[in-house]
């Protein structure tokens, strides 16, 4: 058993040499006059036009005697980061998911920025007015652990400057609505805009779904992925808050989550509009099923628009704002810039992530993939993001389609609901759900939903939110105990002042 356990241990680390060599080499130059900056990224290959000559070779040409050296990687690049800090190594320039930054930042993988934010060098620092170019949702987001930070508003250390926003959004058929419209005149359907409440999406789906003489369904009134966000976007909704305030406990088996489920249940329970699939099938998914017109309403992300124009050209679809619960919430993400705690050219990498954020570079990737909307309010209130490039192949073919202005209205639009204010409370609707187990959380929601949304389940809504909390206690107590901490003491469900450290 021992001699087993030890070759394992072995071959885990000569893999880390594996991977960790490659870096080792390319960072050789750290003695170097010329600096070399690691920039490390994932994408398609037709991006590579994008970071290698826009952002790589023009922060050379802004910054004579810095050198690039532009990687990209697979969606695994995670696993690259953990590997290379494992062995006291890592990228200058890193792309991260905001999923992963904060516990990536809680092991010590990124370089805390406030002291570079704070540098009274207007040529180095932030100003205010630059940080509040930023959605505030998104700086709300970046902020980890506690002490003042640097910024307009909020209490922790930021690790990373934000690249993007992507949306979450109401996708709709304008074909299917129209057609209802005139077969039943005494039922109309509007289309889905920012007022629209649940009622209102609940109302829609039953009346544009269709099933046929057999009772099969022929046309969903509503799809979506079985994924996290989906019942997050709900919960929020409801007025769920995930994590008590010291990040300790989850609160996702309180009322709203309980509000949140039994409103997706209902939909393909009650209204029989939703038919849950799970697993993924490039064929028959939602997306596919919405693009072949067999589906009236679908929740997706901002990246869902280009693929759809390319896999649907003939497809009348727009986007809306998601409806709205108890409050108005719009689900958000975000891939960010950050600097490894282990990067050799620190304060080069910081201008070089300074310069990736403004809104020239951040307009950029937006003309180019239009695949989500710059962490930029200038850029968002600014004629440019009205319209896109795209990019074409060598031989001219598309390969991201343009978005003329004519579009806007129906494919763009939707994306400045998140960052304008709600005039019943002041507060703009866009959240980034993180937190430090937020990868952990995510994953026991979706097995959660992989469960209760299949009609035939039998589980009751408050034990499988409480299945939920359970496993994610667990995770924060095991890496509580890894670090010779005790267990947290934890109130009931949901409840707001849900923990406290054990006397």
């Amino acid at each position: 058993m021992r001699a087993s356990r030890a070759g394992t241990i072995l071959i885990g680390l000569a893999s880390l040499a594996v991977v960790a060599w490659p870096l080792g080499a390319r960072l050789g130059l750290a003695g170097a006059a010329r600096p070399r900056l690691l920039f490390t990224f994932w994408g398609m290959p037709f991006e590579d036009a994008l970071y290698r000559e826009r952002y790589a070779r023009g922060y050379e040409a802004v910054r004579p005697g810095v050198e690039v050296d532009c990687r990209r990687f697979g969606e695994d690049l995670i696993l690259k980061y953990n590997a290379w800090h494992a062995v006291g190594q890592g990228a200058d320039v890193m792309r991260v998911r905001i999923t992963d930054y904060h516990g990536m930042a809680a092991r010590g993988m990124l370089e805390p920025l406030d002291r570079f934010i704070a540098d009274p060098d207007p040529a180095v620092g932030l100003s205010r007015e630059e940080i509040g170019d930023f959605p505030g949702h998104v700086w709300a987001a970046l902020r980890v652990g506690g002490g003042e930070g640097v910024g307009a508003t909020g209490a922790g250390r930021v690790y990373a400057l934000p690249q993007d926003n992507a949306q979450f959004g109401l996708y709709y058929n304008r074909a299917l609505f129209d057609a209802h419209n005139l077969e039943h005149p005494d039922q109309p359907v509007t289309y889905p805009d920012a007022g629209w409440t649940w009622e209102d999406l609940r109302r829609a789906a039953r009346l544009l779904t269709r099933r046929d003489e057999r009772g099969t369904l022929a046309r969903a009134g509503i799809d979506f992925t079985v994924w996290s966000w989906p019942f997050l976007t709900f919960f929020a909704q409801a007025g769920g808050e995930s994590w008590s305030a010291d990040g300790l406990t989850c609160l996702v088996d309180g009322e709203a989550g309980v509000e949140a489920l039994d409103f997706l249940r209902a939909l393909a329970r009650e209204d029989r509009s939703y038919a849950p699939r799970f697993g993924y099938d490039a064929a028959s998914g939602p997306d596919a099923l919405f693009g072949r017109g067999r589906t009236a309403m679908y929740l997706d992300g901002s990246w869902r628009a280009p693929a759809l124009e390319m896999q649907a050209p003939e497809l009348d679809f727009a986007v809306a704002p998601l409806p709205r619960g108890r409050r108005s919430a719009v689900i958000s993400g975000s891939v960010v810039w950050a600097i490894s705690s282990n990067a050799r050219h620190k304060e080069e990498a910081w201008r070089m992530i300074r310069w990736l954020t403004r809104p020239e570079q951040a307009l950029a990737m937006w003309d180019a993939l239009r695949v989500a909307p710059p962490a930029s309010l200038r850029v968002l209130g600014s004629p440019a993001f009205r319209t896109t490039s795209g990019v074409r192949r060598a031989d001219g073919s598309v390969e991201v389609p343009a978005m003329p202005e004519s579009m806007f209205a129906s494919r763009a639009a939707w994306l400045l609901h998140a960052n304008t204010p709600d005039p019943a409370t002041g507060r703009a609707p866009g959240f980034v759900p993180v937190g430090p187990y937020q990868t952990e959380y995510e994953s026991a929601i979706q097995r959660m939903l992989e469960t209760t949304l299949d009609p035939s389940s039998t589980v009751p809504t408050r034990a499988a939110l409480a299945r939920v909390a359970r496993a994610v206690h667990a995770v924060i107590d095991r890496d509580r105990a890894a670090k010779g901490l005790p267990p947290v003491v934890r109130a009931g469900p949901g409840a707001a002042a849900a923990s406290t450290l054990p006397p």
